[in-house]
């Protein structure tokens, strides 16, 4: 949808906090009618005009690993890393820590985003590491682990951050993951 496309682009451009749709309407050619007859709220323009952006940026979802991966697991978990985190990245990255901070303050209007947030990217780890052996316990432990980390340098980053400090933060925790993952498909045990 067109106007979807362009509430990704405007939003990407100057962010959510002091969003007002008529401005918005205004600035990519609608009313802020308009937008309220395709979307129900603001709050769910909001969340499908994040998932827009990150579609077009081709980080919308944890399908970056693919069904199984395309490597060896540290080669796989470093590879999706550098995707999310490109310095092309960085306004989304901005924008989406906006959109969290917002949702937090105001859980019950941004439910269905947090929700998506919180099991998304939960699902596609575990996803890729059962299907390399690794037990679901174990799988969930370190796919919580990832993402945690993903996120808390990505603020780094957002915040101006060292891109080196942040992607050799990145290495030894996929160095460290690599071997606790190989431990538990080893042994069938939890690492």
């Amino acid at each position: 949808m067109r106007l979807l496309g362009l509430t990704a682009e405007y939003l990407l451009e100057h962010g959510v906090l002091d969003l007002r749709l008529r401005t918005l309407g205004d600035a990519i050619g609608t009313s802020h009618r308009v937008l309220l007859y395709y979307f129900a709220s603001k709050q769910e323009l909001i969340a499908e005009a994040l998932d827009e952006a990150a579609r077009k940026a081709s980080v919308r979802d944890a399908s970056l690993l693919g069904p199984h991966g395309a490597g060896p697991v540290e080669a796989e978990l470093q590879r999706v890393w550098q995707l999310i985190s490109a310095p092309r990245q960085l306004p989304l990255i901005r924008l989406f820590l906006q959109v969290v901070a917002v949702a937090i303050h105001d859980q019950s209007r941004y439910s269905g985003f947090l929700e998506a947030l919180n099991s998304e990217w939960a699902q596609a780890y575990r996803t890729y590491l059962t299907a390399l052996g690794v037990p679901l316990d174990t799988a969930a432990g370190i796919a919580a682990e990832i993402i945690g980390l993903q996120r808390g340098l990505q603020l780094e980053l957002a915040v101006g951050g060292s891109v080196e400090s942040v992607n050799r933060s990145f290495a030894a925790a996929a160095s460290g993951w690599t071997q606790r993952i190989e431990s538990a498909v080893g042994t069938g045990a939890p690492a």
